[in-house]
Parts: structure tokens; sequence; C-alpha cells
């Protein structure tokens, strides 16, 4: 059983991401369009295009040189709020790999409550605001749990996966306090927050590339 994710399973995980973004483009825009700009899917696509570039042209001394480095080419190039908020989750995540080529399980649940823990800085959100909050702090609530951190690295991964799912679904239910949404009032009710779902799906892809690693 793979304890560890090498850098290129993290470069794995990135490309599926990017992949996913593109294919869920249309559907993130849709989302988004009920509470929002309806440019979400759009705003990521770009960046996913800037982020597979980067990935096949560059090579990385470690994995806090490789993820700041996409942070950099999301905050250069998504619009809207996701750029910042997406850049932030790669910068901080990136601290965690200085000087490594590997992360263990720790070392992941750490960096993702930092990346956490940033966006909720920059953005000034709360679980329950219905952003992309929704998603990864059950993720993170999850990770940091004693029996998950028993449980192996894909096994705790399925399961902050599985957590951030729940989350964006919840979010349906939720009174949007952030963003256009905010001003809908009750009228954000009853729509799945886009934010939320892209999270999903990068925590869902981080689960499936170290799955696929130990196979």
């Amino acid at each position: 059983m793979t304890l560890v994710l090498s850098q290129d399973v993290v470069t794995t995980w990135l490309e599926r991401f990017c992949a996913d973004v593109v294919a869920a483009e249309s559907h993130l825009n849709q989302l988004d369009a009920a509470v929002g700009d309806g440019e979400h899917g759009s705003n990521l696509r770009q960046g996913a295009v800037a982020v597979r570039a980067l990935l096949r042209d560059r090579k990385f001394g470690d994995i806090q040189e490789q993820l700041m480095a996409v942070a950099m080419a999301i905050v250069n190039t998504v619009g809207g709020a996701s750029g910042a908020l997406y850049g932030t989750f790669f910068l901080r995540l990136s601290d965690v790999g200085a000087g490594r080529n590997t992360l263990d399980l720790a070392g992941l649940t750490e960096g993702l409550g930092s990346a956490l823990a940033g966006i909720r800085e920059l953005g000034g959100s709360a679980p329950g605001d219905k952003t992309l909050v929704d998603a990864i702090h059950p993720a993170v609530t999850v990770l940091e749990s004693p029996s998950t951190r028993s449980a192996g690295l894909v096994a705790a991964l399925d399961r902050a996966a599985t957590a951030a799912e729940q989350g964006r679904d919840a979010t349906a239910a939720m009174v949007a306090r952030m963003g256009r949404g905010s001003y809908l009032g009750d009228r954000s009710r009853g729509h799945i927050d886009a934010g939320a779902t892209s999270m999903a799906m990068l925590l869902r892809c981080l689960h499936a590339s170290a799955e696929e690693a130990t196979s």
C-alpha cells in the first residue's frame, strides 16, 4: 500500500482535476448562474489550461515549487474570486512540500488545514455561508479525526472526498451569505453552490489519484 504521494502522483492529481474542470465547464456555469454570474466553470477552465501547460513544460525541484507555480498560474489566469481562492489554496498547501518530493497523510492533512484557513481568512467565509468552504471544511474535519488518521492514506482521502461531496450537496439547503448570491436572500436556497462543487471535484481527484497509484 502506498503510504505517501510522490511528486508524480501530485502531477496526476492536478492533471486529473484540470481534465474534470474542462469537462464540467458548462455544468459549473449553470450552477453558478443560479446565484452568481454564471462564469465559475469558464473561469476555472482558463486556469486549467494554464496549469496543464505549466505541468507539461516545467520541471520542479520539490512539491512546494510545483504547487507555488500552480498557485501563480491560477491567480494570473482565473477571473473573479475563484482565482484568489484557489490560488490561496495551492499556495498554502505548498508550504508542507518544502524540500519534499513526497507527502504523507499527516503532511496532506496539515496542508489542507492551512489551505482552509487561508481561504477563510481571504474570503471571510464560514461553514454554512454556501461557499467552497462548505466542501473543504468537512473534508479537513474528517482528516483530522483520530479514526481517519489510522485508516491509511487512500481510505482517509476517500472519506475526506465523501465528506466534501456531502458538504457540497448540503449547500442546496443553505441561504448564500457571501458574494452575489447573498443579494438573493432566500431565493438562493435550492441551488448547489458552484464553488463547493469544484472543491469537491478537486478532493475526489486527489483520492482517485492516490488510489490509482496503489493499483
